[in-house]
């Protein structure tokens, strides 16, 4: 039987069987991957430490017919302050989440990987949810579906005004000529010209960068609509996370007179 290595990420666990779980890993040289972890539900199992979500490291693999087996695990990074503070849990879970949706088995990408790892060590001192924004539009540029920002995705003319129309299905923002054939919602343009700092700026220094309660609450929602409708499916971690965000904008909009629409 070949056995192999994997230098990866777990992105995503179920349970299979009575004791075993099957684990969705995220590897440096092999993209994504799946296998199963024998036992690693009972209390005395060795390796259940290094399986657990967002574990990195190691991976001695075992490949079956039909499903890879996990012989041996040795953890690198178990990153436990994501399990220790609730924002920061929804903003892993998203990225895991957004990792997974969006690639698919056995298609290297040594950039996506090393993102991914990045911002997961920068989830313990950064903001959370300033973190997930870059990470996906970072994610999104790398796959080809960069926002367009600033600009008509249609004519391509310079968009001016306090607000500005973004379109999922145009891909971007749409001037006021081009957008009677287009769904979107309207984002002010101090959002848009966030969300193009997180994309230039570089991603360890990010927390340099200062947003507002409505930037962050706009972005985020904006970013959702626009993952879901490319990936097609919904976002569980970032609906789940949106009532974390929403629940910010309530506290402050009667403190600051702050309006969401």
């Amino acid at each position: 039987m070949a056995v192999y290595h994997a230098d990866a990420l777990v992105i995503r666990s179920r349970e299979f069987g009575e004791s075993d779980r099957v684990l969705t890993l995220f590897s440096r040289e092999l993209g994504k991957l799946q296998a199963v972890a024998k036992g690693v539900r009972k209390p005395k199992s060795r390796q259940r430490a290094g399986v657990q979500l967002f574990t990195y490291g190691d991976f001695l693999i075992h490949r079956g017919k039909t499903l890879d087996t996990v012989s041996q695990c040795s953890p690198r990074e178990s990153f436990p302050y994501l399990w220790s503070d609730l924002d920061r849990s929804f903003s892993a879970t998203g990225i895991a989440e957004l990792l997974d949706i969006s690639t698919v088995v056995a298609q290297p990408n040594s950039e996506l990987f090393a993102l991914t790892l990045t911002c997961l060590f920068l989830l313990e001192q950064f903001d959370p949810f300033l973190v997930l924004s870059a990470y996906a539009l970072r994610l999104m540029m790398l796959m080809g579906y960069r926002p367009r920002l600033g600009n008509c995705t249609e004519c391509g003319v310079d968009i001016s005004g306090d607000r500005l129309f973004f379109s999922s299905d145009a891909g971007g923002t749409v001037c006021t000529q081009c957008r009677e054939t287009y769904s979107g919602r309207w984002i002010r343009a101090g959002s848009v010209a966030f969300m193009r700092q997180l994309i230039r700026a570089d991603i360890t220094k990010i927390d340099r960068l200062r947003w507002n309660v409505w930037m962050q609450q706009e972005i985020l929602e904006t970013l959702r609509l626009f993952l879901e409708y490319k990936f097609e499916r919904p976002l569980k971690a970032w609906r789940m996370g949106s009532l974390a965000w929403d629940d910010v904008g309530r506290q402050t909009k009667g403190k600051e007179g702050i309006e969401f629409e």
